[in-house]
């Protein structure tokens, strides 16, 4: 008996399609097990020796969703295709990025199978406060990962390669978002959806949002994509505010970037920000001064040749105040990490002065 199934690679054989529909049900609760598990880590701050970050319990929440996710991939969908099929299949996962997880994620679960080693993931961020934590784990990247992982002979080159472009370095659960919507789009008919409205069932996880945003449903984007475009939107407008005023200069990763404060008409809030996008604001009328050295304030304009100058000085050569005082300049290297890493944040710094935290 044939199934009628509905996707990119349908399973039309019966016992493979049951199998495939277990473990999608499978893969579906041990995706909400590791979010669940994600506010049961011990995770605890003390006063003498800070914030502890734990994993341990979503690493063992993660090892049977890495087995369903390889025997969907292999046995359900791979062995079941044949010929053209079976070289389509291939070929999509070379070029899809969800794909690309799923194949990724081949190394972790041979990890984890066949080298003594315990699984890890990577905790570099906690949100909570008193006695509740959420960890936020991502996997290691590829370059971190130990050596007998790295060199295991169960692992083919195409593994490595996908694990280091698509899984190393990105958020756990997004991963295995990505790996349950990629066997979604393969056959719709594997995952379990409620009768009357067609809905995936399971998620969206549920639970309050503690970072901007997090991810709740195989359907919905990524951080990572929905951070770019924050990001792009973020930039493409003029920050809020009277003017910001230029106080001092760090240099990070061969760029420049330029702090101060934005000032507001009854407070100011910080802001981290790189010279070409000042001149884009510039550009756009935004006003900026530039606190010289000396005490004295300069506006921020454009030359005829699209250079950021004062008082007819280039910017880059102006001398800024040194940053010995609160806030100093380990406090802008910092500011200026989470610029990088939270869209979120840097559109609170450009748009949302009111939340921003003041130094």
């Amino acid at each position: 008996m044939t199934h009628d199934a509905a996707g990119l690679f349908p399973i039309t054989d019966a016992e493979r399609h049951a199998k495939g529909r277990q473990k999608m049900l499978g893969l579906a609760l041990y995706i909400t097990h590791v979010w669940e598990a994600t506010t049961s880590t011990g995770t605890s701050f003390w006063r003498d020796r800070g914030l502890e970050m734990h994993s341990e319990r979503v690493a063992v929440e993660l090892a049977p969703a890495l087995a369903a996710i390889r025997t969907l991939d292999l046995e359900v969908i791979r062995n079941s295709l044949h010929g053209a099929d079976a070289q389509r299949y291939l070929a999509l996962q070379d070029s899809d990025a969800q794909g690309q997880v799923v194949r990724g994620l081949v190394l972790l679960r041979n990890a984890d199978i066949h080298l003594p080693s315990a699984l890890k993931v990577d905790v570099n961020q906690a949100v909570g406060e008193g006695d509740v934590w959420r960890i936020m784990p991502s996997w290691s990247a590829y370059a971190n990962l130990p050596m007998p992982v790295r060199s295991s002979p169960h692992n083919r080159p195409s593994v490595c390669a996908a694990y280091e472009n698509a899984v190393g370095g990105h958020p756990v659960l997004e991963t295995l978002l990505d790996a349950f919507a990629f066997f979604d789009r393969c056959d719709s008919t594997l995952a379990r959806r409620d009768v009357a409205t067609g809905e995936l069932m399971y998620f969206p996880l549920r639970g309050p949002t503690l970072n901007g945003y997090e991810r709740r449903h195989p359907d919905e984007l990524n951080r990572s994509e929905v951070e770019a475009d924050v990001r792009q939107r973020a930039e493409a407008n003029p920050p809020i505010g009277d003017r910001r005023e230029i106080e001092f200069r760090i240099n990070r990763e061969g760029a420049t970037v330029y702090c101060g404060h934005t000032a507001h008409p009854q407070f100011r809030t910080v802001f981290t920000e790189k010279g070409a996008q000042i001149a884009r604001d510039v550009q756009a009328g935004y006003p900026y001064i530039v606190v010289v050295e000396d005490g004295t304030h300069r506006p921020l304009a454009l030359n005829a040749d699209g250079h950021l100058v004062a008082g007819g000085r280039a910017l880059k050569d102006i001398g800024l105040p040194c940053s010995l005082r609160h806030p100093c300049a380990e406090t802008w290297v910092m500011e200026w990490g989470v610029v990088t890493l939270d869209a979120f944040y840097y559109r609170e710094q450009r748009h949302g002065g009111w939340q921003v935290h003041v130094l």
